[in-house]
């Protein structure tokens, strides 16, 4: 008997998809399902500079998760445990 172990980076792949293809779809079916368009930004909204004197740095990272791209995750999981 074979044992089966699951790849992380299908997993990655298979997330990033499902959020990708989840929130393109939200955001064009949102005139049809208004529930769709609302975003949850999550992250550091304003940039945080580090200026060394000679090196600076600008850090700055927000993710905008909306009802359609959370569908498409649970979806890419789904299919993840299926594969």
């Amino acid at each position: 008997m074979r044992i089966r172990t699951r790849n992380p980076w299908v997993l990655l792949l298979l997330l990033l998809t499902g959020a990708i293809i989840g929130a393109f779809l939200g955001h064009y079916l949102s005139q049809f399902f208004p529930f769709l368009q609302h975003n949850y930004p999550i992250g550091i909204k304003e940039p945080l500079f580090l200026d060394l004197g000679f090196l600076s740095f600008i850090f700055g990272f927000v993710v905008n998760i909306n009802v359609a791209g959370v569908l498409g995750l649970i979806i890419a999981i789904f299919i993840f445990l299926k594969i």
